[in-house]
């Protein structure tokens, strides 16, 4: 899929979720960030995103266990958010 559509695509996904709490967490971190994220990090984003809202709350907020593959972009979005 071509980054540009891609970007626009996990924007758009990023700041409209169903869940007020997700769209804001993810919401300014992706309006923030995402256009300067590598292609593999855009795929790894794009399927994080794709999680369910009540788990991707959880892990950001440290109330539960989150799979190895995003640990470096949960740190980053708790960076962002200063939630560390």
């Amino acid at each position: 899929m071509n980054k540009e559509i891609l970007t626009k695509q996990v924007l758009y996904r990023s700041i409209h979720r169903g869940c007020k709490e997700t769209d804001i967490l993810l919401g300014k971190f992706a309006e923030a960030k995402v256009a300067e994220f590598s292609d593999d990090k855009l795929n790894l984003y794009h399927h994080f995103i794709e999680e369910d809202d009540m788990m991707i709350y959880d892990w950001i907020l440290s109330k539960a266990n989150f799979p190895s593959k995003y640990s470096e972009l949960i740190s980053e979005i708790r960076d962002f958010h200063n939630l560390n």
